[in-house]
């Protein structure tokens, strides 16, 4: 077997900006991302071309309960061998909210980990947008969001997708810190061209950037109800405080601010 390559994980939930910043990320050392590999997708055909065992990867974390066996973790590390081909690191970034972060950190020990977070509405928005809602249950994925951002503050290495937009070259500088990867200039301007230059729209689909910069906050799908839960979730609202985030709804694209968005 091949030596298992360096691996930096970015962990994230979906719509969080996790596909420009890995890939950007890979771009200065031309390192091969492992897109979610752990499923639910058999990603063995175009456009990824995994190796075959990442389709059994992803059966056997479903059979196992999405759990990091000692089977699923052999199985996984051959699988990044393999994508890895012979070069020294890979990014593998994992939208997912479990396993947790501490069993991620006893599954896979040598490995560097970085948190990546949205803003709560953008990222909601996002998937109202894109028609994704069958992917959360009633509560407009309040709880998956607030457990996930519990984790995110309690991890060494976070970073917010708002700080890739608004300061790009700070940001990948303290991606890569956060990984322990040895950089320069010239490697952070590489990333920085890269997210610059490339619109994902999802995971490796990527487009032409649309004219208004990010839809998902420039256009606006999101219904009443989902402001005044986030809004009126202490959890949400204090982490929107911190980060220096608009509690005003009208900022997200309803007609009139509620009770809790005035506070």
């Amino acid at each position: 077997m091949r030596t298992r390559p360096r691996v930096y994980w970015l962990m994230s939930l979906a719509r969080s900006g996790s596909s420009v910043t890995a890939y950007a990320a890979a771009s200065p050392w031309r390192w091969p991302v492992a897109d979610e590999i752990m499923g639910p997708w058999d990603r063995t055909g175009e456009p990824y071309r995994y190796p075959n065992m990442q389709a059994e990867l992803v059966e056997l974390f479903k059979r196992d309960g999405h759990l990091l066996t000692e089977r699923v973790v052999d199985l996984a590390n051959r699988v990044l061998t393999q994508i890895a081909d012979g070069r020294e690191a890979i990014i593998s970034k994992w939208p997912h909210l479990r396993p947790s972060p501490e069993d991620f950190r006893g599954a896979f020990p040598e490995d560097r980990f970085v948190y990546l977070i949205r803003n709560p509405l953008h990222r909601l928005n996002s998937l109202h947008r894109r028609g994704w809602t069958g992917s959360f249950g009633p509560n407009q994925d309040l709880l998956r969001y607030r457990q996930f951002a519990q984790w995110w503050l309690e991890q060494p290495g976070r970073l917010a997708y708002d700080q890739l937009k608004d300061d790009p070259r700070g940001f990948f500088a303290a991606l890569f810190g956060a990984w322990g990867i040895p950089c320069d200039a010239r490697d952070i301007d590489t990333a920085t061209s890269y997210a610059r230059q490339n619109y994902h729209a999802s995971s490796l689909e990527r487009s032409d950037r649309p004219a208004g910069g990010v839809l998902s906050e420039t256009e606006f799908a999101l219904p009443r109800e989902a402001f005044d839960l986030y809004l009126s979730d202490p959890t949400i609202t204090q982490l929107m405080r911190s980060m220096g985030w608009s509690l005003d709804p009208a900022d997200y694209g309803a007609a009139a601010p509620s009770a809790q968005g005035r506070r």
